[in-house]
């Protein structure tokens, strides 16, 4: 009887193996490199360009977590995250500074249905929130603009990263990048053919990324990069008021009021 038992479970379990192997069953927090090519399970997503999946290791990092530093908030922070997010099931903004413009994300060809941004009303509900995301495993992307950050948060964002194994990246000012960060990716980001003191100046089409630390790297030269043509930053920051949506419009996603002790609310 007992072989009997023993042969069953050797059958099931070479079953299930085929299965596996096939991509007939789903596994939760494996579900964004089912497009990947086989043996390209340490490094994630590519960038889209060569010269930057180079100095990145072969893409945008897998369960590590990334600063972007910026020299201008929208000098093309947001073109340069599009090929990945075209390759996410689930992402998650929070307290972009600026209103997302739906219908110019949709124009780029972003699913607007796998989007989700979140509205905190203080810097520690955001990083409460970001690490919940972050260590859900169920957002494929998680995206958080900040200003100053405790090295502890640092600490925890990249645990959080680490054990939901997703995408996470700050988007923080470039006055940032002299401090210290336990992060092991940080990228500074300038438009080199764009005044910094001109908020109405017209989108740059290149940007300079400086991997300057790098994990088990020493720093990388500053590479230029052509950006996609797509408006993707409203003329205007976003208002004060939350949530806000363009006039006459509906929102596409819902927009979700954080609290760190009372949870959750939609709007």
């Amino acid at each position: 009887m007992k072989a009997a038992d023993n042969q069953a479970r050797d059958n099931a379990s070479d079953d299930l193996s085929r299965l596996m192997q096939r991509g007939s069953v789903w596994r939760a927090r494996r579900q964004w490199h089912r497009d990947q090519p086989e043996g390209d399970t340490r490094r994630g997503i590519s960038t889209g360009v060569e010269a930057l999946d180079k100095v990145l290791g072969g893409g945008w990092p897998r369960g590590e977590l990334l600063e972007l530093l910026l020299d201008r908030a929208g000098c093309g922070e947001i073109r340069l995250l599009l090929p990945l997010m075209h390759r996410c099931e689930r992402v998650v903004w929070f307290d972009p500074p600026w209103q997302p413009h739906a219908a110019a994300l949709a124009a780029a060809g972003l699913d607007l249905s796998r989007l989700v941004i979140v509205r905190t009303r203080h810097p520690r509900q955001r990083l409460w929130a970001m690490e919940q995301a972050l260590k859900s495993g169920c957002c494929d992307l998680v995206l958080g603009w900040f200003a100053a950050v405790q090295g502890q948060w640092l600490r925890r964002l990249q645990l959080a990263v680490a054990s939901g194994g997703g995408h996470g990246a700050l988007i923080r000012p470039a006055d940032f990048a002299r401090q210290g960060s336990v992060a092991p990716w940080r990228l500074r980001l300038s438009a080199p053919d764009q005044s910094s003191g001109d908020e109405t100046a017209p989108l740059s089409k290149r940007i300079e990324v400086h991997a300057f630390k790098r994990k088990g790297a020493m720093p990388a030269r500053a590479i230029d990069i052509i950006l996609a043509d797509s408006r993707l930053s409203p003329p205007s920051p976003r208002p004060t008021s939350l949530p806000c949506a363009p006039s006459g419009e509906h929102r596409s996603r819902p927009v979700l009021l954080v609290s760190e002790r009372k949870g959750v609310g939609r709007s």
